[in-house]
């Protein structure tokens, strides 16, 4: 049975009545339940706060079934904490506006943990992949909580990595759970759902909108010890993320990248002016937090004469065909061979363009 403060946030979540909103009637009627109580009986104070809207909110509350949404809720497993409740994050309440009320889906107990945001473009190079990749897996092994925003790109990357090697992940929603955007991640979201925690400060039926991405940003650096920006263009969204995380004291790291790319102009950007911490290694972040580290064994590379030339000259970075065969010498057909073999045995990625890493 929902207690008549937890309806009254519900109800203002509904609404979508903003933080700043719900903040200043909570304070008129000192509870959120007596604020509710007031709209029932129609005090004249909310008629003047909301104005055109008050017959809006007045219409639906006399027809809320707030029966319908607790079965919603227990049937679809969503939990809610309002922001009076104990087991409200602590971490969240260092925002200048903090939710008002999180939905969530999962193992709730992952906000208390120690975590660690890894954010950046929705379209990242194969570098910025990579960097992600072996960021999120480093950090995940050695005692993180991975928390990203599950767009496209970089929070994919990092969700999907930190789910591999058995860590523990946390989504932040910018929709409802009705509305999962973007749906190409709605596969990945159940899984998250069952091996880490999905959570939205939006209402079920809300669907995504331009301004609900920044805000969800605030709520990723909010829960976080640190920011981990991998690679992000000038005005990339993930940048409000570190705004956000500066506002409010948390440290903001990132990976130099390629100064001719507009890939990572954000993130050098942000390094070259002081913004955030340099960073070369995973081990770098789990250091300075007094986590665990990770050392990396090599396993030994058996290669043939020709091989090891391909390998040497692509230790300077990703190389066409044609470069490869050019600097090594090597046949076209032996060089086909060659670069054939090495990817089959996991030793080099053929990448678009016909160009070749390690």
């Amino acid at each position: 049975m929902i207690d008549l403060e937890d309806k009254a946030y519900l109800f203002f979540s509904a609404m979508e009545l903003t933080v700043k909103r719900c903040c200043e009637i909570v304070s008129h009627y000192n509870n959120a339940s007596s604020a509710l109580t007031a709209l029932y009986n129609g005090e004249n104070f909310w008629a003047e706060f909301l104005k055109e809207d008050y017959q809006k909110y007045k219409d639906r509350l006399e027809n809320f079934s707030f029966d319908t949404l607790e079965k919603y809720l227990e049937k679809k497993h969503v939990g809610y904490i309002t922001i009076t409740h104990s087991n409200y994050p602590q971490k969240l309440k260092r925002l200048d506006e903090p939710p008002y009320i999180i939905y969530y889906i999962g193992d709730v107990t992952l906000l208390e943990k120690q975590c660690f945001a890894i954010v950046g473009s929705r379209a990242p190079t194969y570098y910025g992949r990579e960097i992600t990749e072996l960021f999120s897996k480093e950090l995940a092994k050695g005692g993180f909580t991975i928390v990203s925003g599950l767009s496209t790109g970089v929070d994919k990357i990092a969700h999907e990595t930190t789910l591999k090697v058995k860590g523990k992940t946390i989504a932040v929603l910018g929709n409802g759970f009705q509305k999962m955007y973007p749906k190409s991640n709605i596969g990945l979201a159940r899984e998250i759902a069952q091996n880490g925690l999905l959570i939205t400060e939006y209402y079920p039926t809300f669907q995504a909108r331009n301004y609900s991405f920044p805000q969800r940003n605030r709520i990723i650096a909010a829960l976080c010890d640190g920011v981990l920006l991998t690679e992000a263009a000038k005005k990339s969204g993930a940048l409000h993320t570190k705004n956000y995380a500066l506002d409010i004291g948390i440290d903001v790291f990132s990976v130099p990248g390629n100064i001719t790319s507009a890939k990572s102009e954000g993130t050098n950007n942000i390094i070259k002016f002081g913004h955030a911490q340099l960073v070369t290694s995973p081990n770098d972040i789990l250091q300075q937090y007094g986590m665990r580290t990770t050392k990396t064994k090599k396993a030994k590379i058996e290669l043939n004469f020709d091989e090891n030339k391909i390998y040497n000259y692509l230790k300077d970075g990703e190389k066409s065909f044609d470069d490869i065969q050019m600097h090594t010498a090597i046949s076209v057909q032996s060089l086909n061979t060659c670069l054939t073999t090495m990817q089959i045995r996991g030793i080099i990625k053929k990448l678009p363009g016909n160009y070749y890493a390690i």
